[in-house]
């Protein structure tokens, strides 16, 4: 493996930004890791762990070294009663994983399609979409010790999944290196459409009649209508979090605000971001090329040559002004460099 010096970012993340690393480092086996490492260690470099780019806004410059994880594999581990069992090298991507899924008739990824990225990104921040979340087919992950270079296994207990959160983005946060992750799916189809695009989309249609070819063809019709192609158009997804608030709150929230979009969940009430940002005056704003996409106002675009501190400053707008008028404070699902 060959570390190079001062390579630019802007291929390997999705907002598609300018940024260069001091020092990079393409993981490719697990020998390149110890041997990253090693380098880190003996010249005293910060260590940042990029997958696929796809959770990262850079307002700078990284003056440590990149570890770009392309580790990539499948391995069938075996099955037990309904449950199949899958361990995926952190570095596939993660529509790969789906596809693979999907053609060997193994279910419960489904409502995750199109959510970009790569497998080790996906217990970080505990991926979600349209009623499912990871930690609903997750099994337990092996990880990398960045400072003793030992390897560790975190069931699904260790890892304290929450919304869109985990240890790795509390209190482990930049301590370990996720290696592979193994999945528990299911044998038998199990349709997951509580979330309302979800329910609009095959309104009329028994749940038995759906297939899971269907069922993940609508989420992708459903998110290519409300979200720009990273192809294309540089993002993150959804750049804010749904801000979780108590019932008290919510009740005098109503009483100026009765069609403020919520959700009940174990830990109080969910309101819709997107609805916050929105009733600010703030969806399909632009200013230069930095922008709030207009059929999804969750999410921030660099419509060309945008920086990450021009998009990091309209995020910063956009939440102070939530915080005004409905004191609520946003917080970023993106990790800001």
């Amino acid at each position: 493996m060959m570390i190079q010096k001062n390579i630019s970012l802007k291929p390997f993340n999705t907002f598609q930004v300018e940024a260069n690393a001091a020092f990079f480092a393409d993981i490719r086996q697990q020998s390149d890791i110890a041997e990253a490492l090693e380098f880190a260690h003996d010249n005293s470099l910060p260590i940042l762990i990029l997958g696929g780019g796809s959770n990262f806004l850079f307002t700078r410059n990284f003056p440590g070294i990149v570890l770009h994880i392309n580790t990539k594999g499948i391995e069938y581990l075996g099955e037990e009663n309904d449950k199949v069992y899958l361990k995926v090298q952190a570095g596939t991507v993660w529509e790969d994983l789906l596809d693979f899924a999907m053609k060997e008739g193994f279910y419960g990824l489904e409502n995750l399609t199109l959510i970009p990225g790569k497998v080790g990104s996906a217990p970080v921040q505990n991926i979600g979409a349209y009623g499912i979340e990871l930690k609903d087919v997750f099994h337990s992950l092996e990880a990398i010790d960045l400072n003793s270079g030992l390897n560790q296994t975190f069931t699904l207990a260790e890892c304290q999944f929450g919304y869109r959160q985990s240890i790795f983005k509390s209190s482990h946060k930049g301590h370990y290196l996720i290696t592979s992750v193994t999945f528990a799916l299911s044998k038998n189809f199990h349709p997951h459409l509580d979330y309302t695009d979800v329910k609009e989309y095959f309104e009329g249609q028994l749940p038995i009649t759906i297939s899971p070819q269907a069922l993940r063809e609508a989420i992708r019709q459903i998110r290519l209508k409300k979200l720009p192609e990273v192809e294309k158009i540089g993002s993150a997804g959804s750049f804010f979090k749904n801000p979780v608030i108590t019932e008290d709150a919510f009740q005098s929230l109503l009483t100026d605000f009765p069609h403020l979009t919520s959700f009940k969940v174990p830990e109080g009430i969910k309101i819709s971001a997107a609805w916050l940002i929105s009733h600010c005056g703030w969806k399909g704003y632009r200013q230069g090329d930095a922008g709030v996409w207009p059929q999804q106002p969750l999410v921030l675009v660099n419509y060309g040559k945008a920086s990450g501190e021009e998009i990091l400053r309209l995020a910063n707008k956009i939440i102070q002004s939530v915080e005004d008028r409905f004191h609520i404070h946003l917080e970023s699902e993106v990790n800001i460099i």
